[in-house]
């Protein structure tokens, strides 16, 4: 019985059809949904990165049959990497959800790789039965697979691989299965992995002392989630609504249940469900791309980024603190206020060409008012 409860809970977590079930003529047939991808010859979901503005590199692929290991850990993995970007190169590892393979977390990967970084999507070696243990151990694995791209003669990436600066990434149990591998005590993990995404995540602990309310042995306590990288949780506000067998088991809670004293963001989607990150909307993409740039480049600019909710945001909390080193006392009256905020909308509707960014985001617009705004709310 108790199998039986974990397969539901598992099954539950899946409750959409994959793009990547889908033939070319049946992808077709989907075009708010499905993008038909020629490369890799599959259907992918246009969330992953179908419909979005790419970054400024061209991109290319590597796959088994041009010579990348063959991993035990997880199957058909695909290697995105920029052909014109400054290297070393830094990289994220997506898995899917709940019968997914790697085909369907493309897009993502396509895009991250298209701003500059290796961008890598594996599958599960069975789609319905690995577990978020199983998947997790595919994570990790997948970090030896670039590390040994960076030392093979013979590839693309010879000599240009960044060992030490990986994020692990995932979708539903995939997201999951970061928060797993962080607590797997494999070396990578304090080597080589700087922090993790966690997109619509569910995951699964089994522990029959820590969770002795539980008729199955499952539960999530903070004792499960003992780590210090830093994470970044999309979630959907009614989740719990179509997944109620993994109430205490979602993104909210996996934000609860994670060290205060870790850096972490809860990033929640106003009105959105369990494919809120699997099909999500451009700020989704944009925060992501925020926090790599902080964590993978080391770039501390992004922080005030990160600080800021989105407006598709139901909630938005974090543990990040970032140095105020912006004056925002523009106008020199030693005050920061409504006056200083005049100032900046000023510039935007004269079209001046001097630059205000607070959030360094190199122009200065509506965000930089509502940084603004954010704040003098908090002083």
């Amino acid at each position: 019985m108790k199998y039986i409860f974990l397969f539901l809970l598992i099954f539950s977590s899946q409750l959409f059809a994959e793009c990547s079930d889908l033939d070319e003529t049946e992808c077709s047939n989907w075009p708010d949904y499905c993008s038909w991808n020629e490369d890799v010859g599959v259907c992918q979901e246009t969330g992953g990165g179908g419909n979005l503005d790419y970054g400024p590199y061209e991109f290319s692929y590597l796959t088994e049959s041009d010579g990348i290991r063959n991993s035990p850990d997880y199957m058909n993995g695909i290697l995105y990497y920029p052909t014109e970007a400054a290297p070393p190169y830094r990289s994220i590892i997506f898995t899917p959800g709940w019968g997914g393979e790697s085909t369907s977390m493309t897009g993502w990967a396509e895009y991250f790789a298209s701003y500059g970084f290796i961008a890598m999507a594996i599958g599960p070696n069975d789609v319905e039965n690995d577990t978020h243990q199983m998947r997790a151990e595919g994570l990790i694995d997948a970090i030896e697979t670039i590390k040994q791209e960076g030392q093979r003669t013979n590839s693309p990436l010879f000599g240009i691989v960044d060992p030490d600066r990986f994020i692990v990434a995932g979708y539903s149990m995939g997201g999951g299965a970061s928060q797993v591998a962080l607590v797997s005590g494999h070396p990578f993990v304090e080597e080589s992995i700087v922090g993790a995404i966690a997109l619509n995540p569910t995951v699964i602990f089994e522990d029959c002392d820590l969770c002795p309310g539980s008729e199955y042995c499952i539960c999530l306590v903070p004792e499960f989630l003992q780590h210090n990288k830093p994470t970044l949780i999309v979630a959907g506000q009614y989740e719990l609504q179509e997944l109620p067998d993994y109430d205490g088991l979602l993104g909210q809670d996996i934000y609860e249940n994670t060290p205060e004293t870790n850096v972490k963001i809860l990033y929640e989607i106003e009105n959105a469900g369990h494919s809120a990150a699997e099909a999500s909307a451009g700020q989704v993409h944009e925060k992501m791309l925020h926090w790599m740039n902080y964590l993978l480049l080391e770039d501390n600019s992004y922080c005030d980024s990160l600080m800021l909710s989105p407006d598709n945001a139901s909630l938005y909390l974090t543990t990040l603190e970032c140095e105020i080193n912006f004056n925002f006392d523009l106008n020199n009256d030693n005050l920061v206020n409504q006056l200083d905020i005049f100032i900046v909308v000023n510039m935007i509707l004269t079209g001046s060409t001097n630059i205000i960014d607070p959030n360094y985001d190199d122009v200065t617009d509506i965000f930089d008012v509502l940084y603004f705004v954010d704040y003098i709310n908090n002083i």
